[in-house]
């Protein structure tokens, strides 16, 4: 069963979803925003990390032992004006933003990992993940089915629109469920989605984990 989280926007960092909550096992999902005179230090721990930038232009400074990278990420003022870009950060790293622009606002998306990969910026699109990287990023390709698990936030110019999307599971009736502005959808295991109307100019990411190889 499909679950949505509704993000508010504050200053610093507003967690929205953790392993174990609506369905989701292996996803970490939030929402970072930051003004021009602030800054952000975390560490990646056990999980890979991927930052999405919705709004504005920062510095990403990751060091880690021999795994050092820094680089510029991000250029547009609102989700609807250009194409996006990531950057991916591997397990037991630190990493810090140091914002460029007024208003800094980057979507966080964590997973456990064991992979050793170097860490990788790219300061412009499109999004491609990295070899031994999990989180698979996917911006406005409303189109395609997803089949869990994944999680997709939604942002409608303006504020104003709504979608709808139908899912199933084997052996279960199809259910619809209403997003509007700012709504993370959840999508568990095993389950298939795909959005059957929108009102509305929306931008959608979609995040989700891809198995590799032991």
């Amino acid at each position: 069963m499909l679950s949505v989280k509704h993000y508010t926007s504050t200053e610093g960092y507003t967690y929205l979803l953790e392993p174990g909550e609506s369905g989701s096992q292996n996803l970490h999902f939030g929402i970072l925003k930051l003004h021009a005179e602030s800054t952000y230090f975390d560490h990646t721990e056990a999980c890979e990390v991927v930052l999405i930038p919705l709004i504005g232009r920062c510095t990403l400074l990751v060091g880690h032992s021999g795994n050092k990278a820094n680089g510029i990420l991000g250029a547009r003022e609102t989700v609807f004006e250009s194409e996006g870009c990531a950057a991916f950060i591997p397990h037991h790293t630190t990493y810090e933003i140091l914002p460029q622009s007024q208003n800094v606002e980057i979507a966080i998306c964590r997973t456990p990992s064991h992979f050793d990969a170097a860490a990788v910026i790219n300061p412009t699109g499109p999004i491609e993940t990295p070899p031994n990287y999990q989180l698979h990023i996917v911006e406005n390709d409303t189109a395609s089915e997803w089949i869990g698990e994944a999680v997709g936030f939604h942002r409608f110019r303006n504020e104003v629109g709504s979608a709808t999307v139908l899912s199933d599971q084997t052996g279960e009736k199809q259910m619809r469920t209403y997003l509007h502005h700012n709504d993370l959808l959840v999508i568990p295991e095993k389950t298939r989605t795909r959005m059957v109307a929108c009102q509305g100019e929306l931008y959608q990411l979609m995040i989700s984990r891809i198995t590799l190889p032991q």
